[in-house]
């Protein structure tokens, strides 16, 4: 088994959803190769800081008081929850309690658990591009080559600024897929840190910068206009800000 063959295994490796045989093999190239083992070993630390990172919630003070006014308009549910008779009083309140919880928490669990699970493709990307012959599919420091290579690739255009004068040196391009939907990867280097841009497709995004460190990274998340961005890498947090309002700047003017 050779690099190539190994990396589309490791996800599964890790969820144990290989065959015996199959994760022998895959166990035997990860105690032979460095790179696939350094990147296994990132993996299974994503996959604990983000487990870590799951929100824990306590029940709210007065839980009758917000029984009642959560459910008004579901009288019948708890008639027929308080009718049993072989419910004790505390079992009711706790079923009740705990479609109360997912009525509040449910759509902000969806909405961070859905931000983690990109984060974290974005980071397994990230480090799947810095293995050798992984980074770029068009390598230029020439934005104008670099930013016409993904005409005809991808439906939008992705903001490829200059910012050498910036200390961010442009060093070419690569095409993704993050989450299912197409995404240029925009890449530069902070004097010999890598940073990969990720630009896709979000009609009616508007959102401020969202910073989290996952795995030793930084990852950048915003969206400007219809286009959403994440920037990763492991400079230093200002310096990714900074790249950060560089790119959105250039991403108002066209650049």
């Amino acid at each position: 088994m050779n690099c190539r063959d190994a990396e589309p295994l490791l996800h599964a490796r890790l969820d144990n959803e290989l065959d015996v045989a199959s994760a022998i093999t895959v166990d035997r190239h990860l105690s032979e190769c460095r790179a696939c083992a350094a990147q296994y070993t990132a993996l299974v630390n994503l996959q604990k800081e983000i487990a870590a990172r799951q929100p824990g919630y306590t029940l709210p003070p007065k839980l009758e008081g917000k029984l009642a006014s959560r459910f008004t308009e579901k009288a019948t549910l708890l008639a027929w929850l308080w009718s049993r008779p072989w419910q004790s009083a505390p079992t009711v309140v706790g079923v009740a309690a705990s479609i109360v919880l997912l009525m509040i928490f449910l759509p902000r669990m969806r909405t961070a658990g859905s931000t983690n699970i990109i984060a974290a493709e974005i980071l397994d990307n990230h480090l799947r591009a810095l293995q050798p012959g992984h980074l770029f599919d068009v390598e230029s420091s020439d934005q104008h080559t670099v930013k016409p290579w993904f005409q005809g690739k991808t439906d939008f255009s992705p903001p490829v600024p200059d910012l050498t004068n910036d200390g961010f040196i442009l060093v070419g391009g690569r095409l993704e897929v993050i989450h299912q939907q197409p995404a240029a990867a925009i890449v530069y280097k902070r004097r010999q840190h890598v940073i990969s841009l990720y630009a896709s497709s979000s009609p009616g995004a508007e959102g401020k910068f969202v910073l989290q460190e996952l795995g030793g990274y930084h990852l950048l998340h915003w969206s400007h206009g219809e286009m959403s961005y994440w920037a990763v890498s492991d400079v230093a947090a200002a310096d990714l800000r900074d790249f950060a309002s560089l790119i959105d700047g250039a991403a108002g003017n066209g650049r």
